[in-house]
């Protein structure tokens, strides 16, 4: 029987040999969590998340349900989790990005532990080093859905692999329930992981091959993966049920971010920077394979692309490597899923992982549509590096037959992953260094609930002026009205309470009877503050809400674009 892996399996190595990987994988979480470390607890903008994760944790803390108390967009298990971690180490932004930092070293090392899977070890550290700082610029480690959600999209995408090595539906079971944890963090991306794990299962074992059969025994992979994800799924559903809030929560999950994500429609990059990259590369594979004779002018194209690479990742303009971070996670699913389909050169095993692998990284990437934002591919990239890593591997003898020689070979194979590791250096630097080599996020925050997070000076006394301002104004245990999407950030930190239901105000789908029982609920208590901006103000919808605050509130404070309206 055909295996994947190529060197002996971690359960059939000789002691020495699981000794090393013992402490191969412990180097792997002990990088990670050194790095993470220094990294977690510094922030360069005040996070929305805050608001609408942490503030609705809080409230979950406190015996509030998602969906029947409080509106929100995401599926209920961040609100749980962050409400346990607030249980155990106490209320404060620190605590969150600490849960954020455990998670993150966690799927690292899960994403090593992948790649063993199916790559030598030192293949399998290339590539989880090689996703270890794709970080998202604008807040690599807050409290958002996927942070948590792509530990078990990882775990999912391990046990699958396993299975591929072991034949154990055992390991199809806890697949299943790793997708359906990440559909309680991530309800879409769940899905499609799920869908494409089920069209990979119906294949005839050890092929590619779709055929209908009235044999129920070639469908038993399809039950049981369902089988394990309901084992998730259900008592959370069950739960939300019997808390009197399953309807609005399906409701939400399915037809509430509709207005929200209208309002997230960008207009796509431009893929020319792209596409003159893949055709400068595609021109220069092609000079090197006619001189693969001549060893010195084979060698000198490809150390001349790598140069030509690096000048443009490096010195170029941030917009033009945007546009290649955005564009090359799909082109190289693009090229994974020719090779499944028409690499006939290639063995089954190793197609059927790669189709495994492909199926993971386009879910993760598929966050993409319909905001087109560069951050979400960016989320994706651990998955995408994996990805890449692997369809090198299986096509190491064919790059070397075409290139000949091994410094070419070796410079050849070295391309893409140059390509992706320079973009991947210069968004970290610039999120978190200045030019000088010192961290952006420098200044700690004076506030109670930030203590331990770091913000650039600005950025913290802007935070620190707002928090003490709305304490002054509101008492302990007060309401305040968080009209833009920061207030409620503004409000967990000053440990102060939003009047609305609603954390996101403007543009997610908030219905005209929630805006209505926020205005009831603002008249009723005479609210006495509302944190809006001039953006908000300006893009009021609800006539009745307008009118009350212009009648009502007048601007009494403003700290750059926050502006504080008192009654």
């Amino acid at each position: 029987m055909q295996r994947v892996i190529s060197p002996p399996s971690i359960e059939n190595s000789a002691p020495r040999q699981t000794l090393v990987e013992i402490v191969v994988f412990a180097v792997v979480v002990a990088v990670a969590a050194g790095a993470y470390a220094l990294l977690f607890n510094r922030a360069n903008v005040l996070s929305h998340s805050i608001g609408y994760n942490l503030y609705a944790s809080e409230r979950v803390l406190e015996g509030d349900v998602p969906y029947r108390d409080f509106h929100t967009l995401y599926p209920p298990a961040i609100f749980y989790l962050n409400a346990v971690l607030f249980k155990w180490l106490g209320v404060s932004l620190y605590t969150a990005l600490l849960g954020v930092f455990a998670f993150k070293v966690l799927a690292v090392a899960v994403i090593y532990l992948s790649g063993r899977q199916v790559m030598p070890r030192a293949w399998a550290l290339l590539s989880a080093l090689g996703s270890l700082l794709w970080l998202r610029p604008n807040g690599p480690f807050k409290s958002v859905p996927m942070h948590y959600g792509a530990l078990f999209l990882a775990s999912a995408l391990f046990l699958l692999l396993k299975y591929e090595n072991r034949k154990k539906l055992l390991f199809i079971s806890l697949a299943g329930a790793s997708l359906g944890l990440v559909a309680l963090f991530k309800h879409n991306i769940g899905a499609y992981a799920l869908l494409g794990s089920l069209v990979f299962l119906a294949a005839q074992d050890r092929t590619l091959n779709y055929r209908l059969s009235g044999n129920l025994r070639n469908y038993r992979r399809v039950l049981v993966l369902v089988i394990g994800c309901a084992t998730t799924v259900l008592p959370t559903l069950a739960y939300m049920q019997v808390r009197g809030a399953l309807g609005p929560m399906i409701r939400t999950l399915l037809f509430g971010p509709g207005e929200f994500l209208l309002n997230r429609l960008a207009i796509p990059l431009s893929p020319l920077v792209p596409a003159l990259l893949v055709a400068a590369v595609s021109v220069c594979s092609y000079a090197a394979y006619k001189l693969r004779n001549h060893t010195s002018f084979g060698l000198a194209v490809w150390i001349a692309l790598i140069a030509a690479i690096g000048v443009l990742v490096l010195r170029g303009n941030q917009a033009d490597v945007n546009q290649i971070i955005f564009y090359f996670p799909m082109l190289l699913l693009v090229c994974a899923l020719i090779v499944i389909v028409f690499g006939r050169g290639v063995a089954i095993a190793e197609r059927r992982a790669l189709l495994i692998l492909f199926i993971f990284s386009a879910a993760a990437l598929m966050e993409l549509f319909p905001r087109f934002a560069r951050e979400q591919s960016i989320a994706a990239m651990p998955f995408v590096m994996l990805a890449l890593f692997y369809l090198l591997f299986i096509l190491r003898a064919r790059i070397r037959t075409l290139t000949g020689g091994t410094l070419r070979y070796r410079a050849a194979l070295a391309v893409l992953p140059i390509t992706f590791l320079l973009m991947e250096g210069r968004v970290f630097f610039n999120t978190y260094f200045n030019d000088s080599l010192r961290f952006k996020a420098n200044t700690q925050l004076a506030v109670e609930r930030a203590r331990g997070v770091y913000f650039p000076v600005a950025t913290a006394a802007l935070i620190d002026e707002v928090v003490s301002y709305v304490q002054q104004r509101v008492p302990p245990g007060g309401y305040a009205f968080a009209q833009s999407d920061a207030g409620t950030s503004f409000l967990f930190l000053s440990d102060r309470r939003n009047i609305s239901n609603a954390q996101f105000w403007i543009g997610v789908g908030v219905t005209q009877e929630q805006r209505a029982a926020t205005l009831e609920r603002i008249d009723k208590t005479q609210t006495k503050l509302i944190i809006t901006s001039d953006d908000m103000l300006a893009a009021e919808k609800y006539t009745p809400m307008r009118e009350y605050i212009e009648r009502n509130f007048k601007e009494s404070a403003r700290f750059e674009d926050v502006v504080i309206l008192e009654r």
